[in-house]
Parts: C-alpha cells; sequence; structure tokens
C-alpha cells in the first residue's frame, strides 16, 4: 500500500507485514527535522512584523511632514508664495442696517494684496446699451430692404458690415447680427410686443459701450430704415442708456465701463452688484487666520497621531514585560526619531511674545499629547500673526528694502551684515561680511552664498542703487526645521526607515531561504528513511517467510 505523509510529497511502498510502525517513525523524523524550520518561521513572523510597523512610522512621519510643511513659508518674494501665512481673507459690512453689503458688492482678494480697511459707495453700475427698432407688424415677413448695417459696440470691437437684402425678414437681419457678435459685440433679439407688433433689440455685450453705426463712415440708411436711428443720425429708441460704473473708495470717486473692478487696489477685485449711494460698504482684508487656525490644528493632530503609535509600540507591564503589540519596543532608530521630533517641538524662537508652542496655548499632557488651548492660540494669531507665522516659518529679514532673502534652504540660521558696494552704473561690485569678499558670489543683482561656506544655500537679491551695509537675520523655524530634520528618517532613497527596511527584508529573504533549504533537506531525508524502511520491511518479511518454511519442515517446535 501507499502511505503519504501529511507534511511532506513524499511517498513511499509499506508492505503491511511487519509490526513496524514505518509512517510515524518516518512523521517523527520529518517533524524533527522541521523544528528547526518553525523556529526560523517564528523569527520570519517577528521580522515582518517590524517592517510593516516601520512601514506605519514612516507614513505617520510623511503625514506630520506635510503638516510641517503647510506651515512652512517660502524665502521669495510674496507674490510667488502660497502658504497659509501669505493668504488673506476679505470681510465685508455695511453702515445701513436694512442692507446687506454682499448684496452691494462682492470681492476676491489675493495674497498679494496689503492688509487694510477701505470703504465703498457704489453710487452707479454699468450698464448694458440696448436700441429699439420701430414695430412690424410679422417677423417672419420680408422687409423688402436692400444694403448694409454697420454695428459695433466699444473699442475692442470692429464696425462689422451686416448685408441685408430685399427677402430678409426681421428674424434674418436678427439672425445675421449675431453670426457676427463675436467681432461686433453686439446681439439681436425680436421681441413680439403682441400678436401683430415686433421690435428688433440690439444690446451690447460690454457694459458702459454704446452702440454705432457709422464705423468709418458707413451708410446709416439701414439702420434709420429699421427705425433704430432717426432722421438726423441718433437713437430713435434707447431702451438703455450706456452708463459707467461710478463708485468711490475712501471718498476718491472712480468711474470704469464694467462692473468688475480689478484696477483699483492691488490684488483686490470687486464686484458691483446694486446702486447704493448714500450707503457705505466697508471692506476689510486681513490675514486668513482661519486658515493659520486649521494649519496648526493639523499639525497637531499628525504628531498626536505619531505619539499614539509610540506610546503602542513602548507599552510595558510590570511583571508581565512588553505588550504583544509593541513590535518596536526598545527599538534605536524609534527612539531616535521621538528624540528628535521632541527637541524641535521645543523650538524657541525670537519673538518676545510667542516664542514657542507652549506660549501660544500648545502644550503636552501627562502622556506627551499636544493639547491646544483654543482660546489662546485664536489670541496669538489675531495680535500678532507674524510672530505665530516667524515660529513656524522661515523667516528672512533685512534692514532695509533694498534687500531681499529671496532664497535659503535652512541651513543657516542667525544675522550677520553685508556690506554691499555698487558701481557708477548701479551694479553690484562686490559684497563682503566682516570684511570677507569671498562669502558671497555676485551673479548680476543676486548675492550667491558660495559654496563650502555656512552662507551655502542662501540667495540674496539687492534692487537699491546705492551702496549699503544691511543687517539681515534668518530664522528656520519650527515647521522648516523639523522638516529639514525628518527627512534624515524619511528620504524614500537613503532615509535611515528605508534603510532599515531594506536591512530587514534581506532578513527575512535569507530566513525564507533557508526555510527552503531545511525543507528540502527534510523531504530528502524522508525520501532516504522510505526507500530504508522499505528495504528493512522486505528483508524483514523475507525472514519472516523462511521462518514459516523451517517451521513447517520441522514441524511447530521450538
Amino acid at each position: 500500500m501507499t502511505t503519504i505523509n501529511p507534511m511532506t510529497s513524499s511517498s513511499y511502498v509499506s508492505t503491511g507485514l511487519t509490526d513496524l510502525d514505518t509512517e510515524a517513525l518516518i512523521e517523527e523524523a520529518y517533524n524533527a527535522d522541521m523544528a528547526v524550520a518553525d523556529t526560523v518561521q517564528v523569527e520570519i513572523d517577528e521580522l515582518e512584523l517590524e517592517v510593516a510597523a516601520f512601514k506605519d512610522l514612516q507614513d505617520l512621519l510623511e503625514a506630520l511632514e506635510n503638516a510641517a510643511e503647510a506651515l512652512t513659508a517660502k524665502p521669495e518674494l510674496d507674490r510667488l508664495r502660497d502658504d497659509v501665512w501669505v493668504e488673506k481673507s476679505a470681510y465685508l459690512s455695511s453702515s445701513d442696517a436694512n442692507t446687506d453689503a454682499s448684496d452691494v458688492v462682492g470681492v476676491q482678494v489675493d495674497n498679494e494684496a496689503a492688509s487694510g480697511k477701505y470703504t465703498l459707495e457704489v453710487k452707479q453700475l454699468a450698464t448694458n446699451h440696448k436700441l429699439g427698432g420701430k414695430t412690424y407688424n410679422s417677423a417672419t415677413e420680408s422687409l423688402g430692404l436692400n444694403g448694409s448695417i454697420n454695428v459695433a459696440a466699444g473699442a475692442n470691437y470692429d464696425g462689422v458690415d451686416i448685408e441685408v437684402t430685399e427677402d430678409m425678414t426681421l428674424k434674418d437681419i436678427a439672425n445675421a447680427i449675431n453670426e457676427e457678435s463675436d467681432l461686433s459685440g453686439v446681439t439681436a433679439n425680436v421681441l413680439k410686443i403682441s400678436d401683430d407688433e415686433y421690435i428688433l433689440v440690439l444690446s451690447a455685450i460690454d457694459t458702459g459701450q454704446e452702440i454705432q453705426f457709422d464705423m468709418g463712415g458707413a451708410d446709416i440708411s439701414i439702420a434709420q430704415a429699421l427705425g433704430l436711428l432717426n432722421a438726423n443720425g441718433q437713437y430713435s429708441n434707447e431702451l438703455v442708456s450706456a452708463d459707467q460704473a461710478v463708485f468711490s473708495i475712501d471718498g476718491v470717486e472712480f468711474t470704469r465701463s464694467s462692473n468688475t473692478i480689478d484696477d483699483v487696489i492691488d490684488g483686490v477685485t470687486l464686484y458691483l452688484y446694486a446702486e447704493e449711494e448714500g450707503s457705505e460698504v466697508t471692506l476689510e482684508i486681513e490675514e486668513d487666520g482661519n486658515s493659520a487656525y486649521e494649519a496648526i490644528k493639523s499639525f497637531v493632530d499628525a504628531y498626536n497621531k505619531l505619539r499614539s503609535f509610540v506610546l503602542t509600540n513602548q507599552a510595558y507591564e510590570a511583571g508581565e514585560g512588553a505588550s504583544e503589540d509593541a513590535v518596536l519596543f526598545g527599538d534605536s532608530l524609534l527612539s531616535s526619531i521621538m528624540s528628535t521630533v521632541y527637541n524641535t517641538l521645543s523650538f524657541n524662537g525670537s519673538s518676545d511674545t510667542y516664542a514657542t508652542l507652549a506660549s501660544m496655548g500648545i502644550a503636552f499632557d501627562d502622556s506627551n499629547y499636544l493639547v491646544i488651548d483654543e482660546e489662546v492660540l485664536e489670541d496669538a494669531i489675531i495680535s500678532d500673526f507674524d510672530a505665530v507665522a516667524d515660529l513656524f516659518s522661515f523667516s528672512g529679514e533685512a534692514d532695509s528694502d533694498s534687500l531681499l532673502v529671496s532664497e535659503a534652504d535652512g541651513n543657516y540660521t542667525g544675522t550677520f551684515t553685508v556690506d554691499i558696494e555698487v558701481d557708477a552704473n548701479g551694479n553690484v561690485s562686490s559684497a563682503s561680511v566682516d570684511g570677507n569678499d569671498s562669502i558671497f558670489k555676485i551673479d548680476g543683482n543676486k548675492l550667491v552664498g558660495a559654496e563650502g561656506t555656512e552662507y551655502e544655500g542662501l540667495t540674496l537679491f539687492f534692487g537699491g542703487g546705492n551702496s549699503e551695509s544691511v543687517e539681515v537675520s534668518i530664522s528656520s523655524g519650527l515647521a522648516y526645521e523639523l522638516n529639514s530634520t525628518l527627512d534624515r528618517y524619511t528620504n524614500s532613497a537613503d532615509g535611515l526607515i528605508s534603510s532599515r527596511q531594506d536591512r530587514l527584508s534581506v532578513q527575512v529573504d535569507n530566513l525564507e531561504d533557508e526555510v527552503d533549504n531545511i525543507t528540502a533537506d527534510a523531504e530528502n531525508h524522508v525520501a532516504k528513511l522510505v526507500d530504508r524502511y522499505s528495504a528493512i520491511e522486505t528483508k524483514l518479511y523475507q525472514l519472516q517467510l523462511m521462518r514459516e518454511q523451517l517451521q513447517a519442515l520441522w514441524g511447530n517446535n521450538d
């Protein structure tokens, strides 16, 4: 008969004619060999748990980095930035309790808009010019007109000749005008006043622009025949005049052809909705404190998720040892990471008011989670927005408007004075710090920190026309510094976590190869035992037969 060991694919033949339990013996030998593999497999399982734990740690740290990045200002011109520290919010209020300010004017602000307060009054809205012609009994009967009508509305459009033939109806003429509206800036409609009264209506596409029929001295006879112009060439039936928008800002009156105003206050677009002469609307532009608050809250949340992970992996019970879930208990890399994070969170800025997280209402509790005192944080953002920004983000300041910190990689922090010399043509000829003119390389109006110096990675832009000595102060900020320090752990190419995962994966692969080898050896051992026990069984069987034959010859005597 054929017996298959459940733990191996090898098979062997058992005669079943002896009392030897060869199957049990082979299984026992196989299990003894595989006991080593079982031990190795336990080690593999533990390593794979570590790999998964480091993957979770990587994800949590990247989330913290992303949250920190949202709080990190780029060292460049404000107009090029899009971080929360340059975002602006606009608020509208009306002097008339019965008037909703948002019904009078709308507003959109860009990051480049300066903070400030403005008083607006909408005196007149810009309107689309509309002209009506004379009435006709039908819109679909031929009018019998021959010639052309030249029409345009505004400087952005050219006069277009619309050919009119005898067989054309009122609707035909309207359609012909609409086909050229992109070029003329004029649209046409036929309105039904009653069953036997129809009128052609022309409308300017743009507000504040008058419809004209005599561009370039064009013939106006068809326009007159349609009743759009009278015999004197004047409008016969002006339905809506082409009014300009009239409004005032801080008492200064402005006139525009459009109700969308984007050329009065830098970075601000106004949308005029309603005429409210005598009713004032106050526009306040401020830093977007809500966005900053939410970004800070997201940063705290990201840290607290990391802290929860750490507590799980540090869980320990007296007399019991590390918790089953504490996969990274006692791991030196985890300890190093958290030491870095804690040290960075203890960052101390230069502000007299908000130099630490605790000073703005963000403190550690007994479990080292971060807790926000909402009232204190909100007050900090409102009372000294710049100080809060400086604590978290990169800050590069110069005591001269002529010099701008345009680039920095965060390696240099501190204060220095740069002496800038300008030649007769207004070009920068030299830049030195403490008399050393090799620290910065001159590239046009840019001062670039020389490679190998502590100023490497720093770029200044000088826009002045005279020689100056300028003091420059650079602070990396908490979020900026955290991003820089965590990168050595999280970098996917050569970060410490990635390197650890790679080493663990190599260990797993090697141990899996070891298990495969042990299994192969065990199965080879089984195969040899099968052959050996088969031979033994055969030999014993032969001996048994011989004994039986001898007994038959000699009788059943012992």
